[in-house]
Parts: structure tokens; sequence; C-alpha cells
């Protein structure tokens, strides 16, 4: 159920990272950015690693453009304020051609 209008389903294919204000975002793995565009007033980056599609969405902004190389754990932006609340929250997806995958075993701890 959405957290906000319990009546509406929505399909959650990534994680909701919470963060802290001025949070930087960063790369899960070397690869080609693929696409920056602005979705609904926030930022999303997507990411090519070979057979897989990083998607890093609600950004304020991006540090990086389409074709630019990244390497793992670059800053590629920074996170927004949710459009819901007063947190910072960052979605992150990851696909395989055209299936979701589990993101957290790509998260680095630290």
């Amino acid at each position: 159920a959405h957290p906000d209008v319990p009546s509406v389903q929505i399909d959650n294919h990534g994680i909701d990272i919470m963060v802290e204000a001025g949070t930087p975002a960063r790369a899960v793995f070397e690869g080609v950015v693929t696409g920056v565009m602005n979705i609904m007033g926030t930022t999303v980056v997507m990411i090519r690693h070979g057979e897989y599609l990083t998607v890093y969405q609600n950004l304020a902004s991006a540090n990086v453009k389409k074709g630019d190389k990244v390497s793992t754990k670059q800053v590629i932006g920074t996170v927004a304020r949710s459009s819901t609340s007063n947190t910072y929250e960052l979605h992150f997806e990851i696909w395989k051609n055209d299936r979701y995958v589990n993101p957290n075993e790509w998260l680095a701890r630290r």
C-alpha cells in the first residue's frame, strides 16, 4: 500500500534509503551514465554496468551527464527531500535486462 494513500497499491521495484540532508548519492559500480532526467521535480540518474542498469531516483542535483564514465563510489548527485515528508530519501533500483534484482547485495556498508 502507498504510505500516504493506503487504498492505492504501488509496485516498488527498489529500496528507499533514508539519509540526512546534503547526503551524496554514489555509484555502486563502475559504468556509463545512460540517462539523466527530471521526473516530477527531482532528478533521476541511470547507469549501465554491462548487463545491469542501476537507477538513482529523487536527487536534488546530478554531477554527471549522459555518456559519462563513472567509477565505483563516485558521487553522482545529492539526495533530495522526499515529496511526501521532511525526510531525505534515495530510491534505488537494479535491473538485469528486463528483470528486477534485489539491490541489498550491491550496497556498500560504508
